[in-house]
């Protein structure tokens, strides 16, 4: 897989765009229709990631990341996307990925740079430090959707 950022110019970089691997077949669904939908939302995914097996920390899924990295996409779908919002939970058995579905796909995602630290917007800065993979690609219904993959 390539780097997760193509920098376009010094202070606007952007995702790779590309889907994720097709082996990844949902295993749950959230639609949110404003903030006040996040908690349940990240209430329902604690609860399907605690289905997965415990392992260790260096080969297992860490659900607090995952959750972390959903609210942050979900986040940045309620605010910069046109609601409802739907965040998808795939898996391949090995691995998790997190699709946040907006309505709004001519808006690609952008990771804030040349901001000051407490400035706000580095939600996404912060899922691609915590995912193996993050992307983002447009769908033919009108959809754009933005993921994360973890191990």
């Amino acid at each position: 897989m390539t780097d997760a950022s193509d920098v376009t110019d010094s202070s606007t970089m952007t995702l790779m765009e590309a889907a994720p691997p097709t082996t990844m077949a949902e295993v749950h669904s959230w639609t949110l229709g404003s903030v006040d939908d996040l908690t349940q939302m990240r209430n329902g995914l604690e609860t399907w990631l605690a289905r997965v097996p415990d392992e260790d920390a260096e080969h297992g899924v860490d659900a607090h990341r995952v959750v972390l990295v959903a609210s942050e996409l979900a986040t940045n779908a309620l605010r910069h996307g046109s609601p409802p919002v739907r965040v998808r939970l795939l898996s391949d058995g090995r691995a998790a990925t997190v699709d946040v579905v907006d309505h709004r796909p001519e808006t690609p995602p952008v990771l804030a740079a040349g901001r000051r630290p407490g400035a706000g917007g580095f939600g996404l800065q912060l899922a691609r430090r915590a995912a193996r993979d993050i992307g983002w690609f447009r769908a033919g219904n009108g959809e754009k959707h933005v993921w994360a993959r973890f191990a």
